[in-house]
């Protein structure tokens, strides 16, 4: 499913108008029969139902006017309350000037009326959120501030108009204050502000309103961001043919633990084993490969020469050299610590191995403390959580979190490399600028561990021959999905590692039979 940033969905509604002739008054007819329908959908009965319109001066106040005459024809009764003063756009203008003749009662809200704009969010069974559009992106006035509040505390039931106001369409920031939602319906596409944290807090349930968007002009946009779906993920999954082998199904590498964390092997092992992975080999310094090999039979478990406090010696190279000659994929760093010489095998790898390479946590974080002369290529894939990230690319964590997208896809085109940037809205980005979300999971993710099993999960898709790209969309939507499963019967906060592994099977059951 496309999502759309604010200057993306502007350049669409520009280009509609200009080659098909369906300008701004027919889009927004549209989107006002579109927003009533939805409200219909949700509320089934709306004759005698109370509805406050609440609209701005531009045109997502000339949406939400322009809607109200749906309302009205349902048999609503309709207030209009101007939160910014008169209208400014022509659009806009027009519509609150037919209700006008209408007879709609309008009032304009200003502090000094408090009292008058609070009974009136009272008595309305849906408001109508239409006050700040997508264009929004400086902080809120005090006195609407005072607005918002006001809806947030006494509204029964909100519905935002394209996106809640207060909230930035491209980052999901909040502008000083947002409304909260119970439900937003958006016109023609996703805005990804609406995926990011916290912007998704303030949405409430999701629907998208047709506008009059042509399809063909969508796809000949070439717009950069998708979210990814079910359909999607089931799309994603391997083939596997009846005859085949282990052999069929990929052969997986992977360079992990230390005599610090000697847990990670097994599993990012157990992430390639669940997704259908047929052979999987873990390197891991001697004598801790032992932990797997009691652990997870089911895994080649390979010792690898060791320092002396316990981490991958420099002297490896020549074992895992051994390794690599029938590697389809290479998962490296879940566990190994940060000695000098475990950086330089790690840097020798990357240089080396002409195959996909998965590089996830200490091999990040090895390879941050010289970024500069690190090269990439199209092959590899780094999955960081923000702090991992922040070194990698040395800026604050608080900063990323605020523009994942941006920093994800800079990094990602700039270095020519794959970006799995995890959080609570994870997101992928690719070399060619391309940028994909995945909102499945919960905050049992929030685990020592669970990335070490996304890890696995990349590798072993990637082994069967899904492409990289897609293998970090699939694994990523079903790591997240596991957790969901899980929280079905279970409290979140109990979520383990290993109950990941468990609930694999069930996910990939899940889309092969829907």
């Amino acid at each position: 499913m496309k999502i759309v940033s604010k200057e993306e969905m502007k350049a669409l509604e520009i280009e509609n108008a200009n080659r098909y002739g369906v300008d701004e008054w027919l889009m927004m007819e549209h989107a006002a029969i579109s927003l009533f329908l939805a409200v219909e959908d949700e509320m089934e009965n709306l004759y005698g139902k109370n509805v406050l319109v609440v609209a701005g001066k531009g045109n997502n106040g000339g949406d939400a006017m322009a809607s109200a005459r749906n309302f009205i024809e349902a048999g609503c009764n309709v207030e209009v309350l101007l939160a910014l003063g008169e209208p400014t756009g022509k659009l806009p203008k027009k519509h609150l000037e037919i209700l006008k003749k209408m007879g709609i009662r309008v009032e304009k809200y200003e502090s000094s009326n408090k009292e008058k704009v609070k009974v009136m969010i009272q008595n309305a069974d849906v408001v109508l959120d239409g006050i700040l559009g997508t264009g929004a992106s400086s902080l809120v006035s005090d006195e609407l501030k005072m607005l918002i509040d006001l809806i947030n505390e006494y509204s029964k039931y909100t519905v935002s108009v394209d996106l809640p106001s207060g909230l930035e369409s491209n980052t999901g920031k909040i502008l000083g204050r947002s409304i909260q939602a119970d439900m937003t319906v958006t016109f023609g596409l996703l805005k990804s502000g609406m995926l990011l944290y916290p912007g998704k807090e303030y949405c409430g349930k999701i629907k998208i309103g047709r506008i009059g968007l042509a399809p063909a002009l969508m796809k000949e946009m070439n717009l950069k961001g998708e979210l990814i779906t079910f359909n999607d993920a089931k799309n994603y999954l391997p083939y596997r043919p009846r005859q085949s082998h282990k052999g069929t199904f990929g052969r997986v590498v992977i360079i992990s633990g230390s005599r610090k964390y000697t847990g990670a092997p097994v599993l990012v092992v157990s992430g390639a084993l669940r997704v259908g992975a047929g052979l999987v080999t873990v390197g891991v310094p001697q004598p801790f490969n032992t932990v797997v090999t009691s652990t997870m039979p089911e895994a080649i478990s390979f010792p690898l020469p060791a320092t002396q406090d316990g981490f991958l010696a420099v002297n490896a190279r020549q074992n895992i050299e051994a390794l690599m000659e029938k590697a389809d994929v290479l998962a490296i760093g879940p566990g190994l610590g940060t000695n000098f010489e475990t950086g330089e095998v790690i840097k020798w790898l990357i240089s080396t191995f002409d195959k996909p390479i998965i590089l996830d946590a200490d091999a990040l974080n090895l390879l941050s403390k010289d970024i500069e002369n690190v090269t990439f290529s199209q092959k590899m894939a780094i999955t960081p959580h923000p702090g991992e990230f922040a070194r990698l690319i040395s800026k604050d964590v608080k900063e990323i979190i605020s523009n994942p997208v941006k920093y994800a896809v800079d990094f990602a085109v700039q270095k020519n490399v794959h970006v799995l940037l995890k959080g609570a809205t994870t997101v992928i980005a690719t070399p060619e600028g391309r940028y994909y979300l995945n909102v499945t999971g919960n905050t049992g993710l929030a685990t020592g561990g669970s990335g070490d099993v996304l890890t696995g999960m990349i590798a072993g898709l990637v082994a069967q021959k899904v492409s990289l790209e897609n293998a970090l969309k699939l694994a990523a939507y079903v790591h997240g999905r596991a957790a969901e499963l899980y929280a079905e019967k279970n409290n979140e906060a109990s979520l383990i590692p290993q109950n990941l592994v468990d609930n694999i099977p069930k996910v990939l059951k899940e889309l092969t039979l829907k």
